[in-house]
């Protein structure tokens, strides 16, 4: 199945590493630039990528025209997005026949945005989901 993957940080990788065990045809990766100043102590999903052979695209913002069209030429049947740090346009996520997947670390939408589950400790909660 033709998959098109928005990821980042540790969760990215498990989520990707889960689709290749399933044999997902993973035709893209789209990720963030590694911060230089953000202090990083998870897994690189870009350094993932170009270990597996997969091509990395790492655009400052996806939801352009150009990024849409680029998109749409890679023909995914179906999207996940594992901890990727941008929302993505209605006309991205309805691109693939079978629909669009995202895995979020914590409820929603009580803890949407970063960092979820800092803010469910923060917040001394008992139990969060994913």
């Amino acid at each position: 199945m033709r998959t098109v993957v928005f990821a980042y940080h540790e969760m990215g990788i498990v989520g990707l590493e889960a689709l290749r065990r399933n044999n997902f045809e993973i035709v893209a990766v789209f990720s963030h630039e590694d911060d230089p100043d953000e202090n990083r102590w998870f897994p690189s999903v870009g350094d993932w990528a170009k270990k597996q052979g997969i091509p990395l695209y790492l655009p400052p913002q996806v939801n352009t025209p150009l990024w849409y069209e680029r998109i749409l030429s890679l023909k995914p049947e179906v999207i996940f997005s594992f901890y990727y740090r941008k929302l993505l346009k209605r006309e991205i996520l309805q691109l693939p026949p079978l629909g669009a997947f995202n895995l979020h670390g914590s409820y929603l939408p009580y803890y949407r945005g970063r960092c979820p589950v800092n803010w469910v400790i923060i917040n001394g909660e008992r139990e969060t989901g994913v």
